[in-house]
């Protein structure tokens, strides 16, 4: 069951949505270590656990509008609109993951991401692409492998 906004969250949401003409069957992408994904309970899916503590700076739009931490809205994940590989790296990022495993593109519809109820944020700490930060009061969502 989602959980509900309160109508000012709901109406900077739908405002963000309709400004980047974005619609619930949008399809979000993000880079994950194929060890932190668990199978769900649909055939070919995976659930993905929110961080909770994100290293992403986001606009906090419900508020007064300043630039945050990430970890300060609540436990989630970034999301970007296209799928391009490695956009969540910066250079301090390649140097911690340097040594990480196996890791592929996942990907989920906008409208799964807001089921639940969480807040929508834009990434400011992304440059070269255009990304979105999603609290996940449930704690985890479905993804699926990129094609």
């Amino acid at each position: 069951m989602p959980i509900q906004r309160d109508a000012a969250a709901q109406s900077v949401l739908s405002r963000l949505l309709e400004e980047h003409r974005l619609t619930g069957a949008s399809r979000l992408y993000r880079e994950a270590e194929r060890a932190s994904l668990t199978p769900a309970e649909t055939p070919g899916a995976y659930r993905l656990a929110a961080n909770a503590r994100p290293s992403e700076s986001v606009v906090d739009i419900y508020g007064p509008g300043y630039v945050v931490q990430a970890e300060q809205v609540g436990p989630g994940l970034a999301f970007a609109e296209s799928a391009s590989p490695n956009w969540q790296e910066t250079m301090e990022l390649r140097a911690l993951q340097a040594a990480s495993g196996d890791r592929v593109e996942v990907e989920v519809r906008l409208e799964d991401l807001l089921r639940q109820g969480g807040l929508m944020y834009p990434v400011e700490s992304v440059t070269v692409e255009r990304a979105w930060y999603f609290t996940l009061p449930q704690g985890s969502i479905e993804v699926r492998e990129a094609r």
